[in-house]
């Protein structure tokens, strides 16, 4: 969508995944956010624009999932 290859990347975070993951063995799970910078700080921050492309993303892959049948 933006002329780039995804970027797959593990780290240690307490995210919601996780927990969803341990309580529903078939599920699969992503996630996803915008350029994040000095979190859990009083300078916390995060990219407008990298904001808008997740949010742009995000919508085409609801759209793909409407299309094809995978919001029952």
């Amino acid at each position: 969508m933006y002329g780039k290859e995804a970027e797959i990347l593990a780290m240690h975070a307490g995210l919601e995944c996780g927990v969803f993951m341990s309580k529903i063995k078939e599920l699969d799970a992503i996630s996803l956010a915008p350029n994040l910078f000095d979190v859990h700080t009083p300078d916390e921050h995060l990219s407008i624009s990298s904001a808008e492309r997740v949010w742009e993303f995000l919508l085409e892959i609801l759209k793909e999932m409407k299309y094809m049948n995978c919001t029952k």
